[in-house]
């Protein structure tokens, strides 16, 4: 009886490491995916139209628009965000340092029907799914910038 009784109880306990295990591997491929839906694409591209037009309304505005006024860019990278119906919106983000108080701050431009900007961290970028470019976007944006 006693045997039986250790058995059962042996069986119990693998079973619940087991469980355990598919628990945490299962949650491991959740973060996996969650980090790879945030990632880079080399397979797709964004017309250069968009990236050209993204590029200057986002000089644009940080020209109208200061304080704060950007020195440096750093970490732009442009994508989209696809709704339901498969409708791209384009975006560009990234980070500027502001002469005001030399930190780094976090932009959004949105290409609408003309253009938004937002300053500061948005669900945007978070949801966008980025494009890689040849270009170094980070680059071309202080370029626009110190041209005008």
């Amino acid at each position: 009886m006693t045997k039986q009784i250790f058995k059962n109880t042996l069986k119990e306990f693998a079973f619940i490491v087991f469980m355990v295990a598919m628990i945490c591997c299962n949650s491991n491929k959740k973060a996996d995916a969650k980090v790879s839906s945030a990632a880079i694409s080399e397979n797709e591209s964004i017309p250069d139209s968009i990236v050209k037009f993204l590029i200057i309304s986002a000089s644009n505005d940080f020209l109208n628009h200061q304080p704060p006024k950007p020195i440096d860019f750093r970490n732009v990278k442009i994508g989209y965000i696809e709704s339901p119906n498969s409708v791209k919106t384009f975006v560009l983000c990234g980070e500027f340092l502001s002469q005001e108080n030399k930190d780094w701050k976090e932009f959004t431009t949105i290409k609408t029907s003309g253009y938004e900007q937002y300053l500061g961290k948005t669900q945007y970028c978070q949801d966008a799914k980025m494009v890689l470019t040849d270009e170094n976007l980070s680059v071309e944006l202080k370029k626009k910038l110190t041209e005008k």
